[in-house]
Order: C-alpha cells, then sequence, then structure tokens
C-alpha cells in the first residue's frame, strides 16, 4: 500500500483516479480547489484524507510521508490557456514546478507529471517521446517547460516521469462536456 498525493483529485482524471488508487487499496491525499463542488470524490474509509486548496499556496508538510505525487493540477485545454494565459503560466507551469521542488525537498522519491501531446504541435505520422517539439498553444508551451523543468530536479533520489497523454475521453464523476469526443 502506497501513500499517493493527487493534484487536481476533484477534476476529470482526477476523480476517476483517486477512486482507482483507493480501491487499489492506497492511501490518497486529494488536493484541489474543487471549484466544481467536493461530489467528484468517493466517500472517506478513513484512507482518503482532502486538501482543499491551490497548488500554488500547498504547504511542505502535506507532503511529507509520501510516496509518490501525480500532478494533475492544471488549467487542461488549449482554448482555457489562450483565454488566460498568465492563470495557465502560474498553474500549469509555475504551480507544478513548485510541487516537483516541494516533493523533493520533503523526501518524496517520485513525481509523476501527466503533460500533453500537445507539447508536439500539429505532425505528421507517428510520434513517440524523441520526436521534436513544437508546441504553438499557451497549454502546450507552459506544458513544455513544466517537463523540461521538473526533469531537471530528477536525480538518484527523485524520480521524475513524465506522461505526453492525447486527449482523454470517457465516463468521469466529473464530465467534460467541453470536449467534442465526450
Amino acid at each position: 500500500m502506497s501513500s499517493l498525493l493527487v493534484t487536481g483529485a476533484g477534476g476529470y482524471i482526477g476523480s476517476v483516479l483517486t477512486r482507482m488508487l483507493l480501491e487499489h487499496g492506497d492511501s490518497v491525499t486529494a488536493v484541489d480547489r474543487f471549484f466544481f463542488g467536493r461530489q467528484t470524490l468517493p466517500p472517506d474509509d478513513g484512507r482518503l484524507r482532502v486538501i482543499e486548496g491551490d497548488i500554488r499556496t500547498l504547504q511542505q508538510a502535506e507532503l511529507r510521508g509520501i510516496d509518490a505525487v501525480i500532478d494533475l493540477a492544471a488549467l487542461s485545454n488549449d482554448p482555457a490557456g489562450e483565454l488566460e494565459s498568465e492563470k495557465t503560466w502560474a498553474i500549469n507551469h509555475a504551480g507544478r514546478v513548485r510541487i516537483a521542488t516541494l516533493a523533493k525537498q520533503a523526501g518524496v522519491p517520485r513525481y509523476i507529471l501527466p503533460s500533453s501531446c500537445s507539447v508536439y504541435g500539429f505532425q505528421e505520422g507517428l510520434l513517440d517521446e524523441r520526436s521534436p517539439v513544437n508546441p504553438l498553444t499557451t497549454y502546450a508551451k507552459a506544458n513544455r517547460q513544466a517537463e523540461g523543468d521538473t526533469l531537471a530536479l530528477a536525480d538518484a533520489g527523485f524520480c521524475v516521469v513524465v506522461l505526453r497523454q492525447a486527449t482523454v475521453y470517457g465516463l468521469s464523476p466529473r464530465m467534460r462536456f467541453d470536449l467534442a469526443i465526450n
């Protein structure tokens, strides 16, 4: 059983992931602003700790005893990124680098950054992590910068993993009907 801290735990992916981790037997510290409410979280069975707050103000003490951070907190699409570019940079880049730095300082051994395949821009053919990046939007640029700055923190005692996900779709307690695919 692991002790995991999930930022963005009340969001589209976070609400599903939090449930899955608890079902697996892990303990979860769920961090979110809960802009859409807490009803997306499962009932607390003693292994769920909820912190209603922003990653930009989370305290290092909240990370002590955590085995891994899964940093889902973000403004999560290209249109929102262009609408509020300063907030996108503050959350998707600076906020995530801050959480990774605090995690490392607190002795958390693993940090997982779900990024986006938007960092590739528009390209033809199959792409992998060795493919050249071409971030075109604020959202993509902030994610790409967060990748580089969090990966730079990695060392023998702090493993950083970056996942460049495609658009996620399907059922969630916090549905995203702004996605055409849903």
